[in-house]
Order: C-alpha cells, then sequence, then structure tokens
C-alpha cells in the first residue's frame, strides 16, 4: 500500500487567497505573532507554533520549521521498511514467535516496527537523536494508541484469534474519520475570522501504517469501507 494517493497537502505551500489585512509579509508576521499569544493565552499552547498556512478561512500551524515535512516524507520513504507490507508482516512474525506469552499482539506489532525503524535508520546513517527520526516514533506511538482502542479484546500472540465484529467495526470508524482528513488534525477555534488547524504532516502514512498493523496483529486485511459509506 502506497501513501501517495493518500498524501495531505503540504503544510509548508505558500499563502493562497490570503485576505487583505495578511496580504503583506509585515501584516503576515503581526498575525503569527497575535495568533501565538492567542493561542499561549486563550488555548494554553505553551510550545512555539509556525504559521504555516494561511488563507481567507483558515490559519495552519506546525510545531516545525520551514521545510520538515517535505523532509519528513522523504525519509519516510527512503524508510521502505515501515510501509512495504510484506517486511512488516515478517518482522511483526518474527517479533510475535521470539515473544513470552502473554505479551499483546499489539505490543508485537510495536517491537516490530521499532526495530524496523532502527535498521533502516542505521543502513541511512541516521543518528536516534535526529528530529525526524523522533518524529516517526511519535508516529508509531500513534498508530499503536489507536490499534489499542480497536483491538479492544487484547488478544495476546499465543491466543486462538480472530477480530470481533465490533473490533472491525471500530476499525472502519476510524476509516470514516481519515477519509474526512481531520483525524489527525486538532482544531484550536477560531482567531480573526480564521479556524485555526494543527495538522500531522505524517498522517497519510499513518493511515498505511494502521492498515498494515491491522493486518499484522489478525491475520486478516484491513477492512474497507462500502462504496457508498
Amino acid at each position: 500500500m502506497s501513501p501517495d494517493s493518500t498524501r495531505e497537502p503540504s503544510s509548508d505551500l505558500p499563502n493562497s487567497a490570503s485576505p487583505p489585512t495578511v496580504s503583506s509579509s509585515e501584516a503576515y508576521a503581526a498575525f503569527e505573532a497575535r495568533l501565538r499569544d492567542w493561542l499561549r493565552h486563550d488555548r494554553g499552547i505553551e510550545e512555539w507554533r509556525r504559521l504555516a498556512r494561511l488563507d481567507e478561512d483558515t490559519a495552519l500551524v506546525s510545531k516545525f520549521q520551514a521545510g520538515f515535512a517535505p523532509q519528513l516524507h522523504a525519509l519516510l520513504e527512503a524508510l521502505p521498511e515501515l510501509i512495504d507490507e510484506d517486511l512488516v508482516l515478517a518482522a511483526y512474525a518474527d517479533t510475535a514467535g521470539a515473544a513470552s506469552p502473554g505479551t499483546l499482539r499489539v505490543d508485537a506489532w510495536d517491537r516490530a516496527m521499532r526495530s524496523l525503524l532502527e535498521r533502516a535508520c542505521t543502513r541511512l546513517g541516521i543518528p536516534e537523536t535526529a528530529d525526524q527520526q523522533a518524529f516517526v516514533r511519535v508516529g508509531v506511538d500513534s498508530v499503536r494508541a489507536l490499534l489499542d482502542s480497536i483491538l479492544w479484546s487484547a488478544p495476546t500472540v499465543e491466543d486462538a484469534y480472530a477480530p470481533a465484529s465490533g473490533e472491525r467495526e471500530a476499525y472502519l470508524d476510524v476509516t470514516r474519520a481519515f477519509a474526512g482528513r481531520d483525524f489527525f488534525t486538532r482544531n484550536y477555534g477560531v482567531f480573526e475570522a480564521h479556524l485555526v488547524q494543527n495538522h500531522c504532516p505524517g498522517s497519510a502514512y499513518a493511515r498505511v501504517m494502521l492498515a498494515q498493523a491491522w493486518h499484522a496483529c489478525t491475520g486478516t486485511a484491513a477492512p474497507t469501507l462500502p462504496a457508498a459509506d
């Protein structure tokens, strides 16, 4: 499965259809400063945020410096181990086979992904402290949290297990949220007539990882929404 068809637009695009109040670079910078104050004082967001994109209705903010999203995408594309389903399934099988009884299947997937990431980054000479590698680990954490909530029966590696109908429906609920392109988008509210959002630049890859994680942990292909859904 490839993320190409579902990749989110880069948050590092130039402004589109900016309103007159933010048309100049000085006005843009002033808007960004006011927005940061609003995030801090009205929304309790103490971490630094960059105004990544601004249009007539939306202000997209990011935790990362300009250029981070393309760098992240390039890193993920250089790490086929993390998005090649055959490699992921094989890594999971090896990890689950070596795990002690009582190990959750979700834990086995998590360990397998971290092992794949470590080996891939070693191959590419990417240090463990690199921001991009840290972000990928956060992405794995996010997918793992979703998987924990979906596979609520907590199957272990030695269980004879088939996903329950409720677990399949839980996966489809997440898929519906992804289809709306808002699952990893946090809305902070409206500031000066702009909806303020913080978007995850790796969400397209998270969707791929989640589908592959389901396959690894359940032994079945990820459920798909009906065409009319």
